[in-house]
């Protein structure tokens, strides 16, 4: 007991550092370590290493002498579990990459610093500001926000998703330009599969082709379905109560409508990955896509750099998902959907707390570990960091990066003149997107269960898991009508 009060006392007080609204580092001096995911400076192996982050520490350093900001250039295989081990050893970086969904849900309390006092106070880097939070995204801040209120991520990026394709094989297959309706997209695919290709050749993410369909068959329940938390965006609280009520759910007959339709597409598609765990396979299916196995892959903007790197020896272009009618579904609003998959990218940054980071309870390291992510965290910066990447599509108003110059880069911008709806069912319990839905999905895709089957199946699991989320967060779905 006596050392739980003790860990107590040192997180209490790295929120109550975070929650100064004075600049400046203060006395402390030192080394700030952070991991920086893929805006990394001066990365060992790349072909054109960034510079950007490294330039801004520089300026940092050049002002503050006696601090310095070390980036880690060691690979991370699987950041949860990295930050599980240091967290452990009380060895986290001071400011590192993590999902906030990760942070709100599967890793321990206490690996993350609550933010949000520090956003709601005056960034001094910004002239004029009077909150940091009044330069970013709103919905996005409202998004990653934990069901206790704290927000664990400073967040400026997306990934943007679209299909990507094999100009060579399409060409092959006499197709002369890339589908822009669902029947399209089915034609296309049948084409190629008669020409003995692979129209595509991975594992159907429910996660990411599941949120075209619900936002679009959802579509004028928006509003509603994404503030009962009284918030922007959908959080998990606001899918927990849709689920409750049955709005969420096979209860509803929009919920699980396009699953058939969406078969008729994975029909096309050979059966290696219809019912395996997208994570344990992502790379080889995307070294199938480099390879010419497949003429068509589904992925996010991070692709470009990826395809860059593993060698494609093709032209890649790339299509956003159609806008649905109602020849596809008496469901279908019209709304657009294609930007709907999506959300933080690389640019999304958790300062440790003492817990986790036995050196944050030095003295003034706290504040000043603070104080640097409000000098990168700038919409200066911020630009100047995301633009040279050129891979994720920025979200704070005013700041705007282009995408790689080498790539034809249209769909992402056409996604981005869009107001960004999403909705879906994956944050109300860890593991229910990714794990849970996406096993009763493969399975009926590949033919092993029926719709009826499947329905059964995911009200049960939809049950558990809103049922799980009221009791860990003590929530009365009653009080939300």
């Amino acid at each position: 007991m006596k050392q739980k009060k003790v860990l107590l006392s040192v997180s209490l007080l790295g929120a109550a550092l975070l929650g100064s609204a004075n600049a400046a580092p203060g006395a402390w001096k030192g080394t700030i370590t952070m991991y920086v995911q893929e805006y990394t400076p001066n990365w060992p192996d790349a072909a054109k290493p960034l510079k950007a982050f490294q330039q801004i520490a520089d300026e940092y350093q050049k002002a503050n002498p006696g601090i310095q900001i070390k980036f880690s250039t060691t690979p991370i295989p699987d950041n949860d579990t990295n930050v599980r081990v240091k967290a452990a050893a009380g060895e986290l970086f001071d400011v590192y990459w993590a999902q906030s969904s990760s942070l709100n849900s599967t890793l321990p309390k206490g690996v993350a610093s609550d933010l949000s006092p520090a956003f709601a106070q005056p960034n001094p880097y910004i002239p004029g500001n009077k909150a940091w939070q009044d330069v970013m995204n709103k919905t996005q801040v409202a998004e990653n926000r934990a069901p206790n209120g704290s927000v664990y991520v400073l967040s400026a990026d997306n990934v943007a998703f679209t299909i990507f394709y094999n100009k060579d094989l399409f060409k092959k297959a006499g197709i002369a330009k890339p589908p822009t309706s669902w029947p399209e997209l089915l034609a296309v695919s049948k084409k190629l599969k008669a020409a003995g290709i692979n129209p595509f050749h991975q594992v159907p993410s429910y996660p990411w082709w599941g949120n075209f369909f619900v936002t679009d068959f959802y579509g004028k329940d928006f509003a509603r379905l994404t503030r009962f938390d009284g918030q922007p965006g959908q959080s998990g609280l606001d899918e927990a109560v849709a689920i409750n009520k049955g709005i969420l759910s096979p209860k509803d007959p929009r919920f699980m409508s396009w699953w058939p339709t969406f078969k008729q597409l994975t029909d096309t598609w050979p059966r290696d990955y219809l019912t395996l765990d997208a994570s344990k396979n992502y790379d080889a299916f995307n070294q199938d896509f480099v390879g010419g196995k497949s003429a068509m892959i589904f992925e996010g903007s991070y692709s470009i750099r990826g395809l860059q790197d593993l060698g494609a020896k093709f032209a890649v272009g790339a299509f956003n998902f159609p806008t649905l009618t109602k020849a596809q579904s008496p469901y279908a609003t019209g709304t657009y959907v294609a930007n709907s998959v999506g959300g933080n990218g690389s640019f999304q940054y958790a300062i440790s707390t003492p817990l986790a980071n036995k050196t944050m309870r030095e003295t003034g390291k706290s504040a000043a570990v603070l104080d640097w992510m409000r000098y990168f965290g700038t919409p200066k910066n911020v630009q100047r960091i995301i633009a040279e990447n050129a891979t994720y599509v920025p979200t704070w108003p005013g700041v705007n990066a282009p995408l790689s110059a080498s790539f034809d880069s249209t769909p992402f911008k056409q996604q981005a003149t869009k107001p960004r709806l999403e909705l879906n069912v994956g944050s109300a319990a860890p593991g229910l997107g990714w794990t849970d839905m996406q096993r009763i999905f493969g399975l009926y895709l590949a033919g092993n269960i029926t719709i009826d089957q499947a329905k059964t199946q995911v009200q049960t699991l939809l049950d558990k898991s809103a049922n799980d989320y009221a009791r860990k967060n003590k929530v009365d779905f009653s009080k939300y009508k």
